[in-house]
């Protein structure tokens, strides 16, 4: 008989050391499960929530700090897992400011109130972002369905001895010289195909590979039947597959509008495919991932275009393209840029530690978000910019803004962001100081700037 196979475990947070069951820290460079993780982050699903379709470059899940000598994990938190013979390895990342906060930042992304059935899972980090995408998604289906499953006009071809509809004068000569019968066209209400679909097959993957069914026991009634209807109808369709082309040619009629998020949603379920187990045959590395610096960037995109709003900013698309005739012409992404009769507000998202020491202003940050306010200047003024990073050191006495350069007295710099109150209970994200004073500085700008 043969040995069973043995599994090692590892864990981290989010952009910290790395250690196994014995809680040591990893500290070998050649430590082969890490450096394969590092070399394979093609390998791992990372589930992604951004609607603006940025093109963001990917980092390594893991990686080794040659300055502290140990191997850190990066952004994103989930599980990943590799198969050496007998041998499982497995890694788990837990989101650093721990789950209570997390959720925050989920239910402010998405306008979502989370029951107490749900915060009380536990299981694999894995296993909890699942559930998290579950509960998000049936928030979606509940908001959806209050005008019903949507429906939209096909048309239907009759043959026979009286009109239905429109008559189809030059086919019914022919028809009629033929054998007596005439042809007409009418309009009738049927249910939109594609979008039952994709929210179908989206449901099919979460219950098959997402644990919907330990969740469905907080599902509302409402959202039970509208499943219990879609399958249903879904069932009665032909077994095509739905493409990236009929995804991209969906028209929603305003009374269907709900439906956009849910299905925009599904899709990306659906293109994850099962969500797990995407393994490359040389590593043999596999995972389910969510990048937290896109969480944090659409957290902070949320509560400041919120606050902002109320003073006349918009927020509005930033992607650029710079020497756009030319052969180097390059992509410029700017997290948040609001708008506001043509003055600018230009932040970047930093998902990573922020004490207050120089340290923690990461050189090719702080010359990209430069970079960024130069471009802006071209196209109108920039009021007031920076970085934002999740705050862990509630230090009042430091100033975190000054005049941009120190001598551009019409535009703001600062490096601020929400304190993330992690220590007490309850665990939560503090941003009232924050926002109030970054609405603040904005009004002041907008004074100065436009001499008032």
């Amino acid at each position: 008989m043969g040995k069973n196979k043995s599994s090692i475990k590892y864990t981290a947070s989010d952009c910290s050391k790395i250690s196994n069951e014995k809680e040591e820290i990893l500290t070998d460079p050649n430590d082969e499960f890490l450096m394969n993780i590092m070399n394979s982050s093609e390998s791992v699903s990372c589930f992604t929530f951004d609607k603006s379709n940025k093109e963001k470059e990917s980092e390594p899940v893991v990686y080794f700090d040659y300055y502290s000598r140990e191997w850190k994990a990066g952004r994103y938190i989930g599980d990943v897992e590799w198969q050496n013979g007998k041998s499982k390895y497995y890694l788990s990342i837990s989101p650093r400011f721990g789950r209570e906060i997390l959720m925050d930042m989920f239910a402010e992304i998405f306008n979502l109130k989370f029951t107490q059935g749900c915060s009380e899972f536990g299981g694999s980090s894995s296993f909890y972002i699942k559930i998290l995408i579950c509960y998000i998604w049936q928030q979606k289906l509940s908001s959806a369905i209050r005008h019903g499953l949507p429906r939209k006009k096909e048309s239907k071809i009759s043959r026979g001895y009286e009109v239905k509809g429109q008559l189809l004068v030059r086919p019914s000569v022919f028809s009629y010289n033929k054998n007596k019968t005439i042809i007409s066209k009418s309009f009738e209400q049927t249910y939109d195909k594609t979008i039952i679909a994709i929210i179908n097959k989206a449901y099919k993957i979460l219950k098959n590979d997402y644990a919907f069914d330990d969740f469905s026991k907080i599902l509302p009634r409402n959202s039970t039947d509208a499943i219990r209807n879609i399958e249903n109808i879904a069932h009665s369709f032909d077994k095509t597959n739905v493409t990236e082309k009929d995804y991209q040619s969906i028209s929603y009629h305003p009374i269907y509008q709900a439906y956009k998020d849910l299905v925009d949603f599904s899709w990306q379920i659906i293109k994850l495919k099962t969500g797990t187990q995407i393994k490359t045959s040389s590593l043999n590395v596999s995972g389910f991932l969510i990048d937290m610096a896109e969480v944090w960037e659409c957290y902070l995109r949320s509560i400041i275009e919120k606050r902002l709003s109320l003073s006349g900013w918009k927020l509005i698309n930033s992607t650029f393209t710079v020497y756009d005739k030319m052969f180097y012409k390059r992509k410029i992404i700017p997290d948040i840029v609001l708008e506001k009769d043509g003055n600018f507000c230009v932040f970047d998202a930093k998902y990573k530690t922020m004490n207050y020491r120089g340290i923690d202003v990461d050189r090719e940050d702080f010359f990209q978000i430069h970079t960024y306010i130069s471009y802006m200047q071209s196209r109108g003024h920039v009021l007031v910019s920076g970085l934002l990073y999740p705050v862990e050191s509630e230090n009042k006495d430091v100033k975190t803004d000054s005049l941009l350069f120190e001598n551009d007295s019409t535009c703001r710099f600062l490096v601020d962001g929400p304190y993330i109150n992690k220590d007490n209970n309850p665990k939560n994200i503090v941003n009232a100081d924050f926002l109030g004073k970054l609405e603040s500085i904005v009004k002041e700008m907008e004074k100065r700037y436009n001499g008032f």
